[in-house]
């Protein structure tokens, strides 16, 4: 999604209050999934069970996602480069949260790769969880997802492509998170 940041989100940032905005958002959208997923479900005959959304404010991008956990949906790639993949991403996301107990690459095109990531978060952040601060949590996802981005060009190296974006989506109830790149039409020279 582009050109998606409303007028009072725009008055937030002006005042630098970023995080108030990403508040802001996911309430409204927490709020319209309720009854957004199952109408959504009925009309392309498709059990989804989940919806998560992540933002950037910066490029004024963002994305959806629709998850059915009963799809077990699996991506044939090469295994040296699923490994190094997966390598990378447990060494950069080590440094800003648990390793995850399993990587699974769900979507991967000439265009986007997403990758499910299982476990990963530590007891304090499940509490914080069952406590119900989730402004703590999406802080600290927003903390997170600018740590991928200071580690750009290491994956843009092994995709060999130039990544125009990147979402987190957590699922704290599950356990899991989806790291998703979008990819440039451009490819790198290496």
């Amino acid at each position: 999604m582009r050109n998606f940041i409303t007028p009072a989100e725009e008055v937030l940032i002006k005042q630098d209050k970023l995080e108030l905005a990403i508040n802001f958002r996911s309430s409204i959208i927490n709020a319209v999934t309720e009854e957004y997923l199952p109408e959504v479900s009925k009309i392309l005959g498709i059990p989804f069970d989940s919806f998560f959304h992540d933002w950037n404010y910066d490029r004024n991008t963002g994305i959806l996602l629709l998850d059915n956990s009963q799809s077990d949906h699996r991506e044939n790639m090469d295994y040296s480069f699923k490994s190094n993949l997966f390598s990378l991403i447990e060494n950069v996301g080590s440094s800003y949260y648990k390793k995850p107990a399993s990587l699974k690459v769900v979507k991967f095109t000439q265009n986007i790769c997403a990758i499910e990531s299982k476990e990963v978060l530590l007891p304090l952040e499940r509490l914080v969880y069952e406590k119900g601060n989730v402004e703590l949590l999406l802080h600290q996802a927003w903390e997170i997802k600018k740590g991928y981005w200071r580690n750009k060009g290491q994956f843009e190296g092994l995709f060999n492509r130039l990544i125009e974006d990147m979402f987190i989506m957590w699922d704290y109830k599950n356990n899991r998170n989806h790291l998703v790149f979008i990819f440039n039409k451009l490819y790198t020279m290496k």
